[in-house]
């Protein structure tokens, strides 16, 4: 049996994690924006039940360690072929590990005849005993465009709130390069925690798009994803954009359309390695065949 799941991608702008033993209950406080095309994962279901489960990732197959853990936790006993195809790539900040994780372990319990509930909760688990993320699984679960996370933990454990966005904004993202969430997280002073939600608590009294990269390009700052010389250069943006920030390895903006070719040309002069995205959320396409 097949199943074909689409799940968004989520780029988080700031965030105070916290590392709770249970894993129910850790996650991270923040603010992200939950945007389309996502990836999409078609998971074909053998009737063997010796062999090991593969995970092809842009055509690549590839270890994706929170979705090793997912069928770890599951103590699944049939044979799994997963391929996933995404715009972007893994491990540079657009959540593409929780998303395939999400994916798979939707896929997973739609063939156990499970509820959607169920998979997210294992999907997160999966996430934070990883250390590859803390708060994606609940954005991409239950948000869309702007989201704020404003309690901890697994999806039924943990809140959220969406703010809708204008249909003519794209997000505009360029890959910077790779950077470990694990060492990220591990190194991430209890200063630059207590910042995130400072900043949190500032969005949440006004949470619009501006507000957003204001704080996130203060956050990124904090963490060092990029200094004040490398936002300098970004100067020329500021005409063509509502705002820009950086999350670990990946520069991305917010555009309206009239405006995007301008956004792009001066993004080009970072990176060639350039996406387009829509404002979006809601898991797409579930079936099987």
């Amino acid at each position: 049996m097949t199943f074909k799941i689409s799940v968004p991608l989520h780029l988080t702008g700031f965030f105070s994690p916290n590392f709770a033993d249970n894993p129910l209950l850790a996650g991270s406080k923040g603010t992200g924006l939950v945007i389309v095309p996502g990836l999409t994962c078609i998971c074909k279901f053998s009737e063997k039940k010796q062999g090991r489960n593969k995970v092809i990732y842009n055509g690549v197959k590839t270890k994706i360690k929170p979705v090793e853990k997912l069928f770890e936790l599951t103590d699944f006993n049939r044979r799994v072929l997963c391929k996933i195809s995404s715009p972007v790539p893994l491990g540079f900040g657009y959540g593409a590990s929780a998303a395939s994780t999400l994916a798979v372990s939707l896929a997973l319990h739609r063939f156990l005849k499970k509820p959607d509930s169920a998979a997210a909760r294992l999907a997160h688990i999966a996430e934070v005993k990883s250390l590859t993320g803390l708060g994606d699984v609940i954005a991409l679960f239950e948000g869309k465009d702007l989201t704020i996370r404003t309690k901890t933990g697994t999806p039924g454990i943990g809140l959220t709130k969406s703010f809708s966005q204008k249909g003519n904004i794209r997000i505009v993202a360029v890959d910077l390069k790779k950077i470990s969430t694990r060492k990220m997280l591990k190194s991430m002073s209890p200063a630059a925690s207590r910042f995130g939600l400072k900043l949190l608590k500032k969005f949440i009294k006004n949470p619009d798009l501006e507000n957003f990269f204001k704080y996130s390009q203060l956050f990124a700052k904090k963490m060092k994803f990029a200094d004040e010389n490398f936002f300098d250069k970004l100067e020329p943006l500021k005409k063509y954009c509502i705002g820009f920030t950086v999350k670990k390895g990946v520069l991305f903006a917010a555009a309206e359309q009239n405006k995007l070719k301008n956004a792009v040309s001066i993004l080009k002069k970072i990176s060639p390695a350039i996406h387009i995205f829509k404002f979006g959320g809601g898991i797409k396409k579930m079936y099987a065949t």
